[in-house]
């Protein structure tokens, strides 16, 4: 036993002090400044409240100390990607080792800086426990490799949980949602819901910690696959971050930035014409009149690439580049599409994995077919 508390931190929409004893409590606003709550306005039915609840109802919080960081709205229960970066900044400062989020963020935008943030807490010998959203699409930070990512199972009560493997999620555990909790004295059970069954495993991981606080990460998780409900099979090698890409994806380059908008524009027309399930990326500045998500300049592409065909599950990917990018570089790319020639994509092209097409001087709609049939 260490003689030093365990500090672990709740990042929700705050915790009312009746849910259980707090160490803290901070709010994180807008404009990401970090001020202390000296006054508790959150209501004891808070979304915060209810998981420090359920992680009090599994074990004991004597020689831990609990601070609440509400980065979302009570009214609105909204927040941004900002304050979670801020509360994850601020919980390294405070030396905060359990970190408990029961929320997550849909938007791809938001992926790469997520994927930095929770690298810098893991290496930093930290647990994040995070919950999966309740849509069945991808949830950051729950999905990332590291992250101890929680689903709910309709089927399982009070403690139980399970090691569930799933290479595409990476959500290893699935645990029960449905705990007996009281508020004001009224005795109630919380509803099936994956941000009321991670506060489950983080009791788990908590109770762990206080027999022997100085576990690591691997240690923490041999322990909680020898005592969930069922036999867990054996991990290969650890993931990469994103699966494998398995679907054609086509790199635009050489193009003026007026030619590159108006070809993709005819191309994503023409794929949605025929019923093909089709996203787009580029780095062209300013509004774009059709469903596209933008490039960044530092982006490593093939991650890119890699992030978008899962996260989108479409049939199709487009990026287009205004600039000239070999075709040897990158190994995501299926085929390269180019608007001039030149001497040094023509000597790369003859050791590219992918096919190359030059389409300067065809109509846009020529190029639609050519592609087509090229991919096919």
């Amino acid at each position: 036993m260490s003689d030093k508390n365990i500090r672990m931190a709740i990042l929700d929409d705050g915790v009312h002090p009746e849910a259980c004893p707090l160490a803290g409590s901070f709010l994180v606003g807008d404009d990401l400044s970090v001020s202390v709550l000296e006054e508790h306005t959150v209501s004891p039915f808070s979304h915060g409240s209810m998981c420090a609840r359920i992680v009090q109802r599994y074990v004991g919080l004597e020689g831990v100390d609990v601070f609440s960081i509400q980065i979302l709205q009570g009214d609105t229960q909204r927040g941004n990607i900002g304050r979670l970066l801020k509360a994850f900044a601020l919980c390294i400062t405070m030396d905060i080792r359990l970190i408990h989020l029961s929320v997550g963020t849909y938007a791809f935008e938001d992926f790469a800086r997520l994927e930095e943030a929770v690298h810098c807490l893991l290496e930093s010998d930290r647990f994040l426990i995070a919950a999966a959203g309740n849509r069945g699409i991808v949830t950051y930070p729950a999905y990332l490799p590291g992250v101890i990512g929680v689903k709910c199972h309709p089927q399982l009560t009070d403690d139980e949980y399970t090691y569930f493997y799933d290479s595409l999620t990476r959500i290893y555990f699935q645990a029960s949602s449905k705990h007996q909790v009281a508020i004001e004295g009224m005795g109630m059970e919380t509803p099936i819901s994956n941000s009321y069954a991670a506060p489950l495993v983080t009791a788990k991981i908590l109770s762990h910690l206080k027999n022997n606080a100085a576990l690591d990460r691997n240690q923490i998780w041999n322990l909680l696959t020898e005592n969930a409900r069922n036999q867990p099979p054996v991990r290969d090698s650890e993931l990469c971050p994103c699966p494998p890409v398995e679907i054609p994806v086509v790199l635009l380059s050489g193009f003026s930035a007026g030619q590159l908008s108006h070809l993709i524009k005819v191309l994503m027309e023409c794929l949605r014409r025929d019923d093909y399930h089709t996203r787009a990326a580029t780095n062209l500045p300013g509004i774009r009149p059709w469903e596209e998500t933008a490039l960044p300049e530092s982006e490593d592409l093939d991650l890119f690439i890699a992030r978008m065909a899962w996260y989108f599950s479409c049939e199709i990917i487009l990026v287009g580049i205004v600039s000239y990018i070999p075709p040897d570089r990158y190994g995501n790319v299926s085929l390269w599409i180019y608007g001039e020639e030149s001497d040094e994509v023509r000597t790369a092209a003859a050791e590219a994995d992918g096919q190359v097409l030059w389409a300067g001087g065809m109509k846009d709609s020529k190029v639609y077919e050519v592609m087509v049939d090229m991919l096919s």
